[in-house]
């Protein structure tokens, strides 16, 4: 079989089974077991792949096929400008939260030796993102899961940031106050935050996601309410909170922040027109 007799093929078996981009998906598995980019496959379409090669990229597709997200095919995600490694159990990155990124960057822009705080930080990326865009940054990064927790510092390590981002293993801000680490400039968060009734009704791919990470419980706000009602005790005065929301939570998380002490509340919009980031600064 040559290389655009498998892409056809490929296309045709997802395409079946109604993956969203299942030519894309397609190309990108058979780069995958082909070691190769995208780009080399299509001028390269007419190379013969071996038994071998065949038979693990019909392996993977039928993996696909039961809507196992591609990044956990591959085991890898791009994210601002970095591939993360990632795995079954923890959350794939999405290009929404590099909004809460540049939020952050934007925010620790002027300040000497920035800390920041990455509360459910899943695989890692906010963390890494920020720190591989700001050299003078320091970042305590949380999870409750232990596979967030290893993932993080696989991804961490990649980059050789292990002395520069810290891992925790904790519920919240909870290693914190064990540990007593504070005076965090920012506490960033892309929270739990799909209502328990929406969660039946997710995408298919998505469903395969780790439920822990989307839950935000009967309303999909629990998890706003629990970081903005502590983050005072861990922020420097004026210091700055920033979530990733879901598309019609703004005004609800508004009133959160309002209610824990936040003003100069601010709503940035995704690349659909969403709102999708909401920051606010600490009002003492």
């Amino acid at each position: 079989m040559k290389v655009r007799e498998a892409l056809t093929e490929g296309t045709n078996i997802l395409a079946a089974k109604e993956i969203e981009n299942p030519a894309l998906d397609s190309q990108i598995i058979l780069g995958y077991v082909l070691k190769k980019d995208r780009v080399y496959l299509l001028t390269h379409d007419d190379i013969m792949l071996s038994s071998e090669q065949a038979d693990a990229f019909n392996k993977l597709l039928k993996l696909r096929c039961r809507h196992i997200p591609i990044a956990y095919i591959v085991g890898e995600k791009e994210f601002y400008g970095i591939k993360l490694h990632v795995k079954p159990g923890v959350l794939i990155p999405r290009p929404e939260t590099e909004f809460a990124v540049e939020e952050t960057l934007n925010a620790i822009l002027d300040i000497k030796k920035p800390k920041v705080a990455d509360i459910c930080c899943g695989s890692g990326a906010i963390s890494v993102a920020i720190a591989a865009n700001n050299q003078n940054v320091r970042i305590y990064a949380s999870d409750i899961s232990d596979i967030s927790c290893e993932i993080t510092r696989i991804n961490v390590n990649s980059y050789n940031l292990q002395d520069r981002i810290f891992v925790f293993k904790g519920d919240l801000l909870e290693s914190f106050k064990e540990n007593n680490i504070r005076d965090f400039d920012v506490i960033v968060s892309n929270p739990p935050y799909i209502p328990e009734s929406e969660l039946a009704n997710l995408p298919p791919d998505v469903k395969n996601e780790p439920e822990s990470a989307l839950n935000g419980g009967l309303d999909g706000l629990m998890f706003y309410r629990k970081i903005a009602f502590e983050a005072p005790r861990f922020l420097k005065p004026q210091g700055k909170i920033i979530f990733e929301i879901g598309w019609n939570q703004a005004e609800a998380v508004r009133k959160i922040l309002l209610a824990n002490g936040f003003t100069a509340i601010s709503v940035v919009k995704d690349y659909a027109g969403f709102d999708r980031v909401i920051s606010g600064s600490l009002n003492y």
